[in-house]
């Protein structure tokens, strides 16, 4: 029976409606190194409602820019072309209405791509990449919660992560992490990125890539932000999984400024009621 559910929550999202069209040509955009911000914004403009995102998040107190920015070439050469490509998937993903998601999770989302975004300089990984693994990496979460609602979210981090995982397979046939992959991949993010979101509940591993790295301390800083108590990642945790770079002394100023910064883009990517 769950396997049945499974094939039933991938063919919903593989076999996209037309209205998707716009947002699946700006992913397409976005990995062409030929195209201009001009070509992406004559695409977004097709589509009022994202434009309206788009134009948005440009001006949040996020980008420092608020009320500066009024046409979408604009925005796009604001927010970046990675930025664009994150808001179109969670667009194709129905996130704009409010009840798309589980309580929590544009909480989580806002956090670890912010935090990506900031660990990305100190670790080599190209920011706006950082930034879309942080704000999707848990997109199958919310893909799961719009067939059923989802019993608990991944952050804070888990104590028993096997037991969340068999939790999802039991009622889903398939894992948060496993739907993600499957469907971005779908969706032609780039393999790379599809990797890493299909793995981020492994252990990290000592010849991790930049972004690799990035998306677990992301994810470290969250878990510090959004745990009451005794966080699971230590603060020798983050040490070793930046080689260092972010030494222990560095890490309360860091989580401080990631918090202040991931409430304002909270404020533009969660959807409007």
């Amino acid at each position: 029976m769950s396997e049945e559910v499974a094939r039933a929550i991938l063919r919903r999202y593989e076999n996209l409606p037309p209205r998707s069209a716009a947002a699946l040509e700006l992913v397409r955009l976005t990995g062409d190194p030929n195209s201009s911000a001009t070509d992406l914004a004559r695409v977004i403009s097709g589509d009022a409602v994202f434009a309206a995102k788009c134009l948005r998040v440009a001006n949040s107190a996020f980008y420092g820019l608020s009320g500066h920015v009024s046409t979408l070439p604009f925005s796009v050469s604001v927010l970046g072309f990675q930025v664009i490509r994150s808001l179109a998937l969670a667009s194709l993903a129905g996130l704009d209405d409010p009840n798309s998601a589980p309580e929590g999770f544009w909480q989580i989302a806002a956090l670890c791509a912010t935090a990506a975004e900031q660990i990305a300089p100190a670790l080599g990984a190209p920011p706006g990449d950082a930034f879309s693994l942080g704000l999707l990496h848990m997109l199958g979460a919310a893909l799961l919660h719009q067939h059923e609602p989802v019993v608990q979210l991944c952050l804070p981090e888990c104590e028993d992560f096997e037991a969340h995982a068999a939790q999802e397979r039991e009622h889903f046939g398939i894992t948060h992490h496993e739907a993600a992959e499957r469907i971005l991949s779908a969706w032609h993010l780039p393999a790379e990125l599809c990797e890493y979101i299909g793995r981020h509940h492994e252990p990290l591993l000592t010849q991790a890539t930049p972004l690799e790295r990035t998306l677990y301390t992301a994810r470290a800083f969250a878990d510090r932000l959004l745990t009451d108590e005794a966080p699971h990642f230590s603060e020798a945790d983050i040490v070793w999984a930046t080689d260092g770079r972010i030494p222990a002394m560095e890490i309360a100023g860091l989580a401080e400024r990631i918090a202040e910064r991931s409430e304002k883009l909270l404020q533009s990517i969660r959807p409007q009621r």
